[in-house]
């Protein structure tokens, strides 16, 4: 039949061609596997079932009308078992696949970059949710034919079921990418059916709690709550995708602008609340989900990996994007910067507010006291141990060393103080951050900060002392691709124009 007949059918075509071959492969591989479309046939019958018990217990009940709540939270967990358990494994085994078979070498010589693997993975998986969503419609039309079901609240709680379920699947994505070895991977899976209790429970109890309290949230508070599961999510794929990468490639720039873009968000949302409490908890929201990126960069090897060498002498790195370049001083450079960015709106907000308020100026010095606290953490004992980053086992100790110093800053001056009989007030002491915060809020005087203004000033000297030569030498080094870049150019012209 000639293509003609169908308009569409070109269409279809060049979309064919430009679709993601990993998406094509993992969803034909999971409908014609057995694993997927056995799944899929026991959450239908055993929906069925469900379904049958919960309309006969309704209806049999002396004196109760049939509801659709009942109806309705029996068929929920039926389906939550197909599209927070079965999907999730699904993509952790079809991930784990691709090291036992050892496609992965294929198909990054075939140019299928990590990154269209991950989300070919993950394109995957939302394909085989919206399957289990799209055989779940029949039994929701049915729960809203009876009484008690709100229409807005079937459907947002049915569209967060599904983006839980996404988030799920990025992380059995990551485990899959990260645990290479199969017994490491027997612990992944325990890992992973743990969250997905720990998950599903608290998804399924805010949604319970929605439709039996007959409230529900505003479309700030649920947009935000999307907002979060597609962050956790971004940091899922990147993290895979950093995983399956070559050691030489760039596996630091993707975090670092997600954990930027996040801060750059919540920064926006708390200049936008116009109150200094909601204001600072938003900055220390944006500061959290930034940190684990600032962790993983100020721990990373020093030199710039060969890949992005040769890619910044052909195309050049300009300097204000050294921040988000791979390398362990331009990491600093990255905590300097979100700090800056994280303090420049709170004196945005203070001056929005009409800066006359001390409340919001404490905000902006509490906002302060912490970064620097933050700081002591990451880049003390990164800073330490900077000249042998280059070492793998280094830069783990590192990790590990930036994770347990705020523990000890902490919990070992409480301890001490606990000793010496000052049990009630054992954690009130600069190590704790909330305590900073708290004596900033709340001091009197501006000679009661004293204390803490000196406690600042010694740490911000320190952190300068072990990192400063560190971001010079980081800087240094794309200042010299720069000048290979912009010789290679001049000489080119002069080349051709020799006989």
């Amino acid at each position: 039949m000639s293509p003609d007949v169908f308009p569409g059918t070109a269409l279809l075509d060049r979309l064919a061609e430009r679709t993601n071959p990993v998406l094509v492969k993992e969803v034909r591989s999971a409908l014609r596997g057995r694993t997927f479309a056995g799944g899929f046939i026991f959450v239908l019958v055993l929906a069925l079932v469900a379904s049958t018990i919960a309309m006969i217990v309704e209806t049999t009940v002396p004196g109760n009308m049939p509801s659709g709540l009942g109806y309705l939270t029996a068929i929920a967990v039926v389906f939550g078992l197909g599209a927070h358990g079965l999907v999730p494994f699904t993509a952790m085994a079809s991930m784990s696949g691709e090291h036992d078979e050892g496609s992965l070498e294929l198909l990054q010589l075939s140019g299928v970059s990590p990154a269209r693997l991950v989300l070919g993975k993950l394109g995957a998986a939302a394909v085989q949710a919206a399957l289990i969503y799209a055989a779940f419609l029949p039994f929701l039309s049915f729960a809203f034919l009876l009484q008690g079901v709100d229409l807005v609240l079937l459907v947002a709680s049915t569209l967060a079921s599904f983006v839980g379920s996404i988030a799920f699947s990025a992380l059995a994505i990551f485990l899959g990418a990260v645990l290479r070895v199969r017994w490491k991977r027997v612990l992944g899976y325990v890992v992973l059916a743990i969250v997905l209790m720990v998950g599903v429970q608290g998804l399924f109890g805010w949604i319970a709690f929605g439709f039996f309290s007959g409230s529900t949230l505003s479309w700030r508070d649920y947009l935000l709550g999307l907002a979060i599961t597609a962050t956790v999510t971004a940091v899922f794929c990147v993290q895979a995708t950093a995983r399956l990468q070559h050691a030489e490639e760039n596996r630091s720039t993707a975090l670092r602008v997600l954990g930027t873009a996040t801060l750059l968000a919540a920064a926006a949302f708390g200049v936008h609340t116009g109150h200094p409490d909601e204001t600072f908890t938003w900055l220390l929201f944006g500061l959290g989900f930034a940190t684990p990126s600032m962790l993983l960069a100020v721990t990373e090897a020093e030199r710039m990996p060969r890949a992005v060498l040769a890619r910044a002498r052909l195309r050049g790195s300009p300097w204000f994007l050294a921040p988000w370049m791979p390398g362990g001083g331009r990491g600093v450079l990255l905590v300097l910067v979100n700090g800056t960015l994280a303090l420049v709106a709170s004196v945005v907000a203070s001056l929005i507010a009409g800066g006359s308020g001390a409340v919001w100026w404490r905000m902006v010095g509490a906002l302060a006291a912490l970064e620097i606290w933050l700081a002591f953490a990451l880049l003390v004992p990164s800073g330490l141990a900077a000249r042998w980053l280059d070492t793998r086992w280094v830069q783990m100790l590192a990790r590990v060393a930036c994770i347990a110093l705020p523990v000890v800053l902490l919990l070992l001056p409480a301890f001490l103080r606990f000793l010496g009989g000052s049990s009630s007030s054992a954690f009130r002491h600069p190590g704790n951050p909330a305590h900073l915060a708290e004596q900033i809020f709340d001091a009197k005087e501006y000679a009661d900060l004293l204390p803490v203004a000196i406690v600042a000033v010694l740490a911000a000297a320190l952190v300068a002392a072990l990192n400063v030569p560190r971001v010079l030498r980081s800087l240094g080094e794309v200042r010299r691709e720069r000048a290979r870049r912009a010789t290679r150019s001049a000489e080119a012209p002069v080349a051709q124009a020799q006989p």
